[in-house]
């Protein structure tokens, strides 16, 4: 306004200019540079607008991942199922909690044997897995009501907890370990249990051994988290390749790990990761590392990656397709793929124990903690942990690996004998039981519970009629169908079990009969040599893999550097090879002249000719040679005809 009036003065009469605004004219002027020698940017109007217009509600929210918060909703559904089978609102039992509510809510929960979609549960079986979910529960009563649970009844369920005997914690995995497992990779036995196209896991596990990460976070691991370097040897040997990982999916304490990794640079040229020079490829081989230099007046010469690979995750997904196996690039290849390659990988190796991804992290914290280059605040940081108790608690092995007589009586310790008495690969047995034979598969047809099923299933197909494909959408049809579901699932578990009975008879029982047999005086047979050119079906690009990882290192700089180098390009080979599906040995046929129906016929397969003598038809032969060209889906099925014809 004052402004205004000057403007207006200075367009009237001269006189008038400078009587009456000498005073507004000083205040204005104190008023600009009081603003302008402010302590703030805005003017409290700002503040006092943001105040009102605050949202607290984007603050209370806890910051926890999408599977912890699956887990938070897990619980909870189980608080409300227990709550509507024991008629208690679940509200109302939030605040009315008693020690009495919780012991009978964890026995209702060890009890259960079935969760979502009438899927049977493995419930829980360890103290830990007791104390996690106890945790979460917590956490699902705070998110609920906003308020804890009373102390006193904190400290009351302790003893609850303590009625759970924990079982034996995994066996830590060593670096010798996976040297068996690699070795059992090269047999062709491994190629029809393996699946063939997760060519990622073979690489997790030296990842977790060598990085002491958890399995998840190595799955999560993308390019944008990679970075490649030739840096100068400080002892003024060649360069070395440092590669530096960032994984975002660790726990809270992070940081950056450098591991030069032959694994993950036959990965990288494998899927041409490396940064392009006006659309032309640079680095295309390990070979071309051999010949690349660093500028005197710098310490380092950095290997750039191609941004368009970001966020594509070094491990992927598979998926299988007419034209063979797919690698999807916007997918990482999930935790439950890899848990059962692991354990099928161990049980081919010959392990007694049950082989699991997170052995290699406990292996490789055992060896920082056996090691005396690594402090404690380094340690924990590697680890991370925030604590040296969450080793001692969740990670150290109960297994002593040293040799406390002689340390104590003064003398040598045996270091290598007593880290080999504590290894997984002291109960290798190549001969112990790992799969069930046909006859042993089809004598679960007998038990009692399976029977019942069976014969439940065949009343209700025969009420429903042939073909069962016209009842699509009725609950008689769905029922048929979950009854299908169920006796596969018992039949699994029936063979799990029968499985591990004859894997534990034979632990009892051929010891005892091995020294009877040498005590007799029969010689030991010759040990069967596990060599690679015995399989002569071993793929190629599978045979150079394991012969250049298991090779020994060489004498010379320059033999080794080459040596290197021949491992980094088998395995970029190896990834780039599409090895196909295995044959499998067709099971025996099962007469059903009488029984039950079988479970896994369908209604639409054609009924086989019964006739003595008989061959089948011309029409089934084709039926057959069209699935076989339908599941190969390329020009080479063709080879197969006369195999597919034979049947």
């Amino acid at each position: 306004m004052t402004r205004q009036r000057r403007r207006e003065k200075v367009d009237g009469s001269p006189e008038d200019d400078t009587d009456l605004t000498s005073d507004d004219e000083d205040q204005q002027d104190c008023k600009d540079l009081a603003e302008f020698f402010a302590d703030n940017e805005y003017p409290p109007e700002y503040y006092i607008q943001q105040l009102e217009n605050f949202d607290e509600t984007i603050y209370n929210q806890e910051d926890y991942r999408p599977e912890t918060l699956l887990l938070l909703d897990r619980v909870e559904r189980q608080w409300h199922g227990f709550c509507a089978y024991t008629w208690r609102d679940p509200v109302n039992s939030y605040t009315t909690l008693s020690i009495g509510t919780l012991h009978i809510f964890l026995e209702w929960v060890l009890n259960l044997r079935r969760g979502e979609g009438g899927r049977r549960l493995r419930g829980i079986k360890k103290k830990s897995s007791l104390e996690t979910f106890w945790k979460v529960f917590r956490l699902v009563h705070e998110r609920a009501t906003g308020s804890k649970i009373n102390p006193v009844i904190t400290c009351q369920m302790h003893r609850v907890r303590i009625s759970i005997r924990p079982k034996e914690r995994p066996e830590p995995g060593s670096t010798r370990d996976m040297s068996q497992q690699l070795t059992a990779l090269g047999h062709s036995d491994s190629r029809k249990e393996v699946p063939i196209e997760e060519k990622g896991p073979r690489e997790v596990g030296h990842l977790a051994g060598l990085t002491t990460n958890r399995p998840q976070a190595i799955l999560d691991l993308c390019y944008r988290h990679i970075q490649v370097t030739l840096l100068q040897d400080p002892c003024s040997g060649p360069h070395r390749i440092l590669i530096e990982f960032t994984f975002e999916f660790t726990k809270e304490f992070l940081g950056a790990k450098d591991n030069p990794h032959v694994f993950l640079l036959g990965l990288l040229f494998a899927d041409r990761a490396f940064h392009r020079v006006e659309g032309q490829e640079v680095l295309v081989s390990a070979e071309q590392l051999l010949h690349l230099n660093i500028h005197p007046e710098c310490n380092e010469l950095r290997l750039l990656l191609d941004p368009a690979l970001d966020d594509v995750p070094v491990f992927r997904q598979s998926l299988q397709t007419l034209q063979g196996t797919a690698i999807l690039a916007d997918q990482a290849l999930p935790y439950s793929t890899l848990l059962p390659w692991v354990k099928k990988v161990g049980a081919l190796t010959g392990f007694q124990q049950i082989a699991r991804p997170y052995s290699l992290q406990y292996g490789a914290g055992k060896a920082l903690d056996n090691s005396g280059s690594v402090s404690d605040a380094l340690w924990n940081l590697i680890m991370h942990h925030a604590d040296t108790r969450t080793f001692l608690k969740y990670y150290l092995s109960r297994r002593i690996d040293q040799d406390l007589a002689g340390i104590i009586r003064g003398l040598d310790p045996q270091e290598e004998m007593m880290r080999a008495a504590c290894r997984m690969s002291r109960t290798i047995d190549p001969n112990r039981p790992q799969e069930l034979t046909t006859a042993q598969s089809s004598s679960v047809n007998q038990h009692p519970d399976i029977q019942e099923l069976i014969c439940r299933r065949d009343d209700l197909g025969r009420r429903l009629g042939r073909p069962l494909a016209r009842h699509k959408g009725t609950a008689k049809y769905d029922l048929y169908q979950k009854l299908n579901c169920e006796l596969a699932r018992a039949r699994q578990r029936a063979q799990d079990a029968l499985l591990v009975e004859l894997q534990d008879k034979y632990d009892q029982e051929q010891p005892m009969l091995e020294v009877q047999r040498q005590l007799s005086g029969v010689k030991l047979s010759e040990t069967v040599n596990h060599s690679l050119e015995q399989y002569e079906e071993v793929p190629l690009p599978q045979r150079r893999l394991i012969e250049a990882l298991l090779t020994l290192p060489r004498p010379t700089l320059e033999e080794e550097m080459l040596r290197w180098t021949k491992a980094i390009d088998a395995i970029t080979a190896y990834c780039l090879f599409d090895e196909g599906d295995t044959c499998r040995i067709a099971h025996e046929k099962r007469r059903r002249d009488s029984g039950p129906i079988d479970a896994e016929e369908t209604e639409d397969s054609p009924k086989p000719n019964r006739e003595s003598g008989s061959k089948p038809t011309l029409s089934q032969r084709e039926l057959k040679l069209q699935a076989a060209v339908l599941c190969i889906g390329r020009k080479t099925a063709v080879v197969l005809f006369h195999l597919c014809w034979e049947v």
